[in-house]
């Protein structure tokens, strides 16, 4: 379930794949850990591919590690 803290949205692994698929039409896109981050790898519908480094964060009380819905946004409307 998404996390919503001070008006931020955190996504879990999972759901970070799910939403990047469908909000910026990638044909594919999985995740790994990276030195404490979690690095994104990904492929376009055009076919270009491409991968990015993103911080992990914990939230209060839970042992699930999380993504900051704003940098993935920044990142894949740039991109």
């Amino acid at each position: 379930m998404v996390e919503r803290i001070n008006n931020e949205y955190y996504l879990n692994r999972s759901e970070s794949i799910e939403y990047l698929t469908r909000a910026y039409d990638l044909k594919w896109c999985m995740t790994r850990w990276a030195n404490g981050a979690i690095r994104i790898t990904f492929e376009k519908t055009n076919g270009s591919r491409g991968n990015a480094k993103f911080e992990a964060y914990k939230c209060p009380k839970s042992k699930i590690v999380r993504l900051r819905k704003f940098d993935l946004d920044s990142y894949f409307l740039n991109i």
